[in-house]
């Protein structure tokens, strides 16, 4: 079987490049793998020549293609992958359009009625939209008119560590990027007085997350984006995952932190609610709730009911493995292309 995966280039930052990066690992040992990117961070003059140049390369490969896998998220992503979808169309190859944005609920409403309109014609041509969960198939399918059948949920893919014993003490993980919509401000208040010790790594607003911290006096480790070693360094090492969005798709971070036994604090948006129970396998806590977020991380000083909850949330991603993904999504893969 021949994909051909099409998006931002899989180095690129963020779930979405992680995703990327996992299928087209593991993808390869089971299918012929091409990735074409259309898209990565830069000038506007460069994103305007890679995406045509992309688009061509994606047009000359679609006569040897079986399946088109693209990554959408938001904004300018949605009119590239829109353009992609009606090309594949157009050659007869079924399309999976891979579903990551967080925000596109709110950017696709904002939108003025004929470009949603289009949006939503554009969407409804793809053979299966890929979801991070069943809150969010819900949301497709109310929001753009799918048909049914056509949305699957798929959550996030991780590849699971073996397990580690933790050092002494608490150490609370924030990994995400730096500013409102993360909550990164609040998890500083939250953890000021606690005795904790706190480790932040992303990109955003680094310098005033330092800076916010140095006023509040909080003795934060405050890094920059991490490579995929040095986050699992940190993983293997810590006790808390903290991270009270104000909305997401899935987070990686969340569930390469709970592979790594770490309890998750996170507030219930997007399909996170789906993955952890409140007391069960982690704390929910709702956005902007500083007192909230700083009484759970409190209660995890106690033993008992942070190594109860690590446990569970261990055990509670381990079916987000990768070898099971890919079983599903090759069953998708096969069951599109014929």
């Amino acid at each position: 079987m021949r994909v051909l995966m099409v998006g931002s280039a899989p180095e690129e930052r963020g779930g979405m490049g992680t995703v990327t990066t996992l299928l087209l690992r593991h993808g390869a040992k089971v299918a012929s793998m091409r990735m074409v990117v259309t898209h990565r961070e830069g000038p506007a003059a460069m994103r305007l020549k890679l995406w045509l140049s992309g688009t061509l390369r994606v047009i000359s490969a679609l006569p040897r293609t079986d399946v088109v896998h693209a990554h959408v998220s938001e904004r300018g992503s949605v009119i590239r992958k829109s353009v992609i979808v009606l090309l594949a169309k157009l050659f007869r190859v079924p399309v999976v359009l891979h579903c990551h944005g967080a925000e596109f609920v709110d950017w696709y409403r904002g939108l003025p009625g004929p470009a949603r309109r289009a949006i939503a014609w554009a969407f409804r041509q793809a053979d299966v939209l890929a979801v991070l969960g069943s809150s969010w198939r819900t949301t497709y399918l109310q929001l753009l008119g799918v048909r049914p059948e056509r949305v699957v949920a798929f959550g996030n893919p991780i590849e699971l560590p073996s397990p580690t014993d933790k050092p002494d003490g608490v150490k609370v993980v924030f990994l995400g990027r730096f500013g409102a919509r993360k909550g990164s401000a609040d998890v500083l208040n939250a953890v000021a007085g606690l005795p904790v010790s706190l480790v932040m790594a992303g990109d955003g607003e680094v310098a005033e997350t330092r800076a916010l911290a140095a006023r509040l006096g909080v003795d934060a480790d405050i890094r920059d984006w991490l490579t995929p070693a040095e986050r699992d360094e940190l993983l293997a090492s810590a006790h808390v995952f903290v991270l009270p969005s104000r909305d997401e798709g899935l987070p990686m971070a969340l569930l390469e932190s709970m592979g790594h036994g770490l309890v998750p604090v996170v507030s219930p948006v997007g399909s996170i609610g789906e993955v952890v129970k409140d007391g069960e396998n982690g704390l929910l806590v709702q956005p902007g709730d500083v007192a909230g977020i700083a009484a759970a991380v409190k209660s995890l000083l106690d033993d008992a009911l942070r190594e109860r909850l690590a446990k569970a949330a261990r055990s509670t991603v381990e079916p987000f493995g990768i070898e099971p993904y890919m079983d599903q999504m090759v069953r998708t893969w096969r069951s599109v292309s014929g």
